[in-house]
């Protein structure tokens, strides 16, 4: 790297990953440029539209410190929450970027699973118990109603049961959501005032090749192409690319895997139709409901759910679900096979599998009835970015002399730590001594394959496999038109 006081960094990327780590460098004086194909410097900036494929771009996301025995991303949510919570000090009433609707997490049965069980003890063992309401625990309902959280244990029946087995479940008064699109512009407003430059929109800040000068063991990174033919010179290039990283970082393809969760959004009446439903999904009445699927293999880390949030301040309410998450196989030109990649909304088929909308269903049918009969305003097939083991990517990419540097791999648990990952990145980057939590997203190629990135284009998972909804299928379940389907 170039012995300037202000090393020239440029970073491939204005998603969560990209602005986080650009803002803690540009606090210790790097000269910081941003790219990116998306114009968010202007018009409607981060806010979620049709044609973004960044799932930092979204409505929101859940915050939870929920992670079993992995006590590391534990302390790292819970050191998010603090500087979430200086935030919206910063902001202000009515604009703050994270919610404390807590969040309850439903069991798959009428008992605590290894993986709730885990998250329990490891949250007793860090003095944090007091926080979790065990729904069955007498002393933990008492509790909560002397704390103001009882309305929020909320009892669900178990389908198919005589209607007296409920699911279990463990409310964390600690969880809720955040704003990842408003957190986004919020970063981005403070990078400008830091004097990072951004270069953003089609052809201009979209990323088109490395480069590269010299070979062997003198190879390095000098900048980044554009696809308007401009080069850019940088001291290291940072890609912070979610899920385009594998098209554009050949390298890392074999620990990296684009994979798509589904979303439905549903409006409500108007207030003034549905005064009730407006009360009842309220944040401050309503907490974020999560349900986890059993995991076979055990893994803390992206486990597969079905969430759900409180309805929005226009009236929506989004679920997610993560069960099964899907790839698309493509060959690339220079590619010596194929790789998942993002589809594009407007220009792909991006439907919903029709086994998410069928799992959505059941979803919806147990634990927000209400909300069945009406109409989905939109539907998402929202990218992330797999590793091999849920962990991120952060590291320099061997071969470079440590001028490319990957950061990405949030496997569908990191907008949560937006306001303090860039601090650890920054760890990485001026090689401070590995930490436990730094150490799990190294530069890992001898793990074997797992997480699905095992399964390739011939897996079960790919979406030439799935018959895809229809606004008629949405009808028949249960929901009628205003779909993107």
């Amino acid at each position: 790297m170039a012995t300037s006081t202000k090393p020239k960094v440029i970073v491939v990327g204005a998603g969560i990953f990209g602005l986080s780590t650009a803002y803690y460098l540009a606090e210790d004086g790097y000269e910081i440029t941003i790219f990116d194909q998306h114009p968010y410097d202007r018009g409607d900036g981060y806010k979620l539209n049709p044609g973004s494929t960044a799932a930092s771009v979204d409505e929101n996301k859940i915050f939870r410190a929920s992670y079993g025995d992995e006590l590391y991303y534990q302390r790292l949510a819970y050191e998010a929450r603090e500087v979430w919570k200086q935030w919206n000090e910063e902001l202000g009433p009515g604009k703050e970027l994270f919610v404390e609707s807590a969040m309850l997490r439903v069991q798959h049965s009428s008992h605590l699973d290894e993986l709730e069980k885990k998250t329990l003890a490891n949250m007793t063992a860090e003095g944090l118990r007091d926080t979790q309401y065990i729904l069955s625990s007498d002393d933990d309902v008492q509790r909560a109603t002397g704390r103001g959280w009882a309305h929020k244990m909320l009892k669900f029946a178990i389908p198919k049961t005589d209607g007296q087995e409920t699911f279990e479940a463990v409310l964390d008064t600690t969880a809720g959501y955040v704003y990842p699109s408003q957190a986004c512009a919020y970063l981005a407003g403070k990078l400008r005032k830091k004097g990072a430059r951004f270069i953003e929109g089609s052809a201009k800040g979209e990323f088109a090749s490395l480069r590269v000068e010299g070979s062997g063991e003198l190879r390095r990174v000098t900048g980044i192409r554009t696809k308007d033919g401009e080069e850019h010179s940088a001291d290291l290039v940072i890609m912070a690319c979610g899920s385009a990283t594998p098209m554009l970082v050949p390298e890392v393809r074999r620990v990296l895997e684009a994979t798509a969760g589904s979303v439905v959004t549903v409006r409500l009446p108007p207030r003034e139709e549905a005064p009730e439903l407006w009360d009842k999904y309220a944040h401050d009445n309503w907490p974020v409901i999560i349900g986890h699927d059993p995991d076979p293999t055990g893994k803390t880390v992206g486990s597969r759910s079905i969430y759900s949030f409180p309805r929005t301040e226009d009236g929506l309410v989004k679920i997610g679900y993560r069960v099964t998450k899907y790839t698309n196989y493509v060959k690339l030109p220079g590619s010596d096979r194929p790789i998942s990649v993002p589809l594009q909304p407007e220009v792909d088929d991006t439907s919903l599998p029709i086994k998410s909308v069928e799992g959505i269903k059941t979803f919806v049918s147990t634990f927000l009835p209400d909300l069945a009969p009406l109409p989905i305003t939109a539907t998402r097939l929202c990218f992330y970015t797999d590793t091999v083991d849920n962990s991120w990517l952060i590291d320099y990419l061997p071969g470079y002399n440590d001028t490319l540097f990957i950061c990405t791999g949030g496997s569908g648990h990191g907008a949560k730590f937006t306001p303090i990952l860039g601090k650890h990145v920054r760890d990485v980057i001026q090689k401070k001594p590995k930490t436990e939590l730094t150490h799990h997203w190294r530069w890992r190629p001898e793990l074997p394959l797992g997480n699905g990135l095992e399964e390739g284009p011939d897996g079960p998972r790919t979406l030439d496999k799935q018959k895809r909804a229809s606004p008629e299928d949405l009808r028949r379940a249960g929901w009628f038109a205003g779909s993107h389907l």
